[in-house]
């Protein structure tokens, strides 16, 4: 008599991120339930395609693809007749199957299955009984996740901060599943295998099966300054893509660079790859990893006891990578390197500097104590079996077994700069500069500078806008040349350069004097900018620049002449910031005052209350003595159609006349 089988659906792809932890569980799950029959579900062309079939589990295919980041109707057309097909086909098969469960690592690929599996239940109210449980890789939920975490009977989690995101009670904390026929191998017959000496210093990289631009490109160009030492090796897994269409081919890019790089006998100790099968044999022979900060490749890593560079992703949804690799690091068994960009010198395309990581890897090569501590601390941050504690949840979940243990994850110490955009940043800098939230460290300085970059990279200029008040609240001085450019360049989009020039009012004091006549002339640029709100927010940036700088004759002569035109401009709030500002700089306070008497009378209070201001400040500064003062006063219209709580013009003539009544006592 034959075992009855027990089905099960698995889904998840498009990278091999999502496809190994997958393997793991079912090869736990086949351990665990040998009579488990599994179905893979995924997406032509995708990682799936290559390493499910590998393992002797069926592969089915269906349709599906990315939510499109824009609004373009034609792209939200192709994209729900997409998943229309998808979830149609994912149906069927299911219908078909009809299994105990579906479990989804995440990914597009897997979204079709785990949608339609819920839509099964509640079409057939409860006739079609399959469970659903999904697996989240990173801190931070996907897209995908969040919303099949609704639809999800249970989540399990690799972090136990994940859980707090998740509906209520289904969240458990499973850790990350690895791939258990990366075994660990013996160190010298791995070398033996590959032809490497037994005392040589063994640098393994890759980003995953499709490769990693950034590590790719930083390795390479790296490569004649880390093989100098010739006790050094280089393995490589450079990734190569799946299908005919591509947007990057990562063993052609390093091929083409090595090339350039002119190795000669060294190029025998750098040994390329595209796609590594046999990672185990790999992870031996080597002394130190480079590699991204998806979960699958951390904790594969870390469960190897091997210590890392690590280069997260930037830029992405939340920070996770960013979030992971700081994760290692606090522990001790990583070194992180950020990604960036070079707006100023516009490198949009984000990149590791090759300068940092020879400096990081050669530290790192020349202290063995430090590297054995990194190891030690790799082998301690995931301890357990992930895979065998999702089967234990999963067959619970389908009545097959008892209830598991809850089990407890690492704490993980939330970073207050992850997961920012650039709206929130710009708040947070606002709050810590204001004293209300704790003064940033070091490391947050550089990931805001780093955060900031990026947003100066987008092609979109309310985003660069944002960047631009965002380093005027941090002082990112390296930043200035850009934002100068952005402040005098006209054809700007208005509202990008008002706000380089509200960041320049703030920057300038931080300005070298190789900076003075670029500055000085966006300034006077921007007084005559068409746009009004740029107009006044130059105005602003004039005392700035004065009290840095100072001014000679020239440069004095001309803000003058632009303000006093500025002091008839149509828009009432460039004649206020005209009026204050010339109150702040000028020389010659009988022509002030002969420009301001033009506006004793004029239609806008605030003009008006303005002047009173600047009265102020005349007197502060000692070029404007208390009789002349008194006397111009007088001549200023004190009504207002303007009130609010208090009867402000009023207000500031009170303010006025008090000081000059000090004067005179004094």
């Amino acid at each position: 008599m034959t075992e009855k089988k027990i089905k099960f659906v698995f889904t998840g792809g498009g990278s091999g991120g999502h496809v190994s932890p997958a393997l793991a569980v079912a090869a736990e799950l086949k351990k665990a339930l040998p009579e488990a029959d599994i179905t893979y579900i995924g997406v032509k062309n995708k990682a799936e395609g290559t390493m499910v079939p590998k393992v002797g589990i069926p592969l089915k295919f269906v349709k599906s693809t990315p939510l499109p980041q824009g609004k373009s109707p034609v792209s939200l057309l192709k994209f729900a007749m997409t998943m229309f097909f998808g979830l149609s086909k994912a149906a069927l098969l299911l219908l078909k199957i009809r299994p105990a469960a579906v479990f989804a690592t995440g990914g597009f690929v897997s979204a079709p299955t785990v949608f339609a599996a819920w839509m099964l239940r509640r079409a057939t109210f409860g006739l079609f009984r399959t469970r659903i449980m999904i697996h989240e890789s990173n801190t931070d939920l996907g897209k995908m996740n969040r919303a099949a975490a609704k639809a999800a009977d249970k989540v399990a989690v690799s972090f136990s901060e994940t859980i707090r995101h998740l509906p209520k009670n289904k969240g458990f904390f499973s850790g990350y599943p690895v791939r258990s026929s990366i075994s660990m191998q013996d160190r010298q017959e791995a070398r033996n295998e590959l032809g490497i000496p037994e005392n040589a210093f063994v640098i393994f990289a890759f980003g995953g099966s499709q490769g990693s631009r950034t590590i790719n490109r930083v390795l390479a160009n790296s490569a004649k300054k880390l093989l100098e030492d010739s006790n050094t090796y280089i393995i490589h897994g450079a990734g190569r893509p799946f299908g005919k269409t591509y947007e990057y081919h990562g063993f052609n890019d390093v091929s083409g660079i090595l090339e350039k790089q002119n190795l000669g006998d060294a190029e025998k100790r750098y040994i390329l790859r595209d796609f590594i099968d046999n990672m185990g044999l790999y992870y031996a022979a080597s002394d130190l990893l480079v590699i991204r900060a998806g979960a699958g490749s951390i904790v594969e890593v870390c469960r190897q006891g091997k210590p890392s560079v690590i280069i997260p992703i930037s830029n992405i949804g939340n920070d996770h990578q960013i979030g992971n690799a700081r994760f290692i690091e606090r522990a001790g068994a990583a070194a992180v390197i950020y990604e960036r960009t070079d707006p100023l010198n516009g490198i949009n395309i984000a990149f590791a500097d090759a300068d940092e990581f020879c400096e990081t890897v050669s530290k790192l090569r020349g202290d063995r104590q430090k590297l054995a501590g990194m190891s030690e601390a790799a082998k301690s941050i995931f301890p357990g079996n992930p895979a065998e504690i999702i089967v234990k949840n999963l067959l619970y979940l389908c009545r097959l077994g008892g209830k598991p243990a809850e089990i407890k994850g690492t704490e993980f110490v939330n970073d207050r700069v992850l997961g920012l955009n650039s709206t929130t940043l710009e708040k947070f800098l606002q709050k810590t500069k204001s004293g209300a939230g704790k003064p940033l460290e070091t490391d947050e300085v550089k990931l805001i500078k780093n955060k900031i970059d990026m947003l100066f990279s987008s092609h979109n200029p309310v985003i660069r806008a944002r960047a631009c008040r965002s380093s005027g609240i941090l002082g990112y001085a390296e930043v200035i040349p850009l934002i100068i450019r952005y402040a005098a360049d006209r054809n700007s989009a208005p509202f990008l350069s008002r706000d380089a020039f509200s960041a320049l009012k703030q920057l300038t004091p931080l300005c070298g004097s190789d900076k003075r006549t670029d500055l000085f002339n966006a300034i006077v640029s921007g007084l005559g900018n068409p746009y009004y709100e740029t107009r006044f927010s130059a105005e602003r940036c004039i005392p700035a620049f004065a009290g840095h700088f100072g001014t000679n004759d020239a440069e004095l002569g001309k803000f003058m002449e632009t303000l006093f035109k500025n002091m008839s401009d149509r828009c009432f709030e460039v004649r206020m910031d005209a009026v204050l500002s010339a109150a702040q700089i000028s020389t010659d306070t009988e022509t002030l005052l002969n420009h301001f008497s033009k506006l004793y009378f004029d239609a806008v209070w605030k003009v008006r209350m303005a002047i009173f201001q600047a009265f102020e400040i005349l007197i502060k500064r000692g070029a404007l003595d208390k009789k002349t003062a008194a006397a111009e006063i007088d001549r200023i219209l004190i009504t207002s159609n303007g009130y609010t709580t208090e009867y402000e013009l009023k207000k500031e003539y009170n303010s006025v006349m008090e000081l000059i009544s000090r004067e005179k006592k004094s």
